[in-house]
């Protein structure tokens, strides 16, 4: 009975392992730099609209 109750608890504690190490290793795959270029901006109007109004 004892085994039992062991074999489960380290079933349960190496599946939590293996969650929490795919979890990081499948973010660390999301956090992607890019690098941007800034042109410098003359003469020249930027409108933004956020688009939250209702139509009519």
């Amino acid at each position: 009975m004892i085994l039992l109750q062991k074999r489960r608890i380290i079933f349960i504690l190496s599946c939590v392992l293996i969650s929490v190490f795919t979890y990081l290793f499948t973010s660390e795959k999301n956090n992607k730099t890019i690098q941007t270029v800034s042109l410098p901006v003359t003469n020249k109007v930027v409108i933004l609209d956020a688009g939250h109004g209702r139509r009519r």
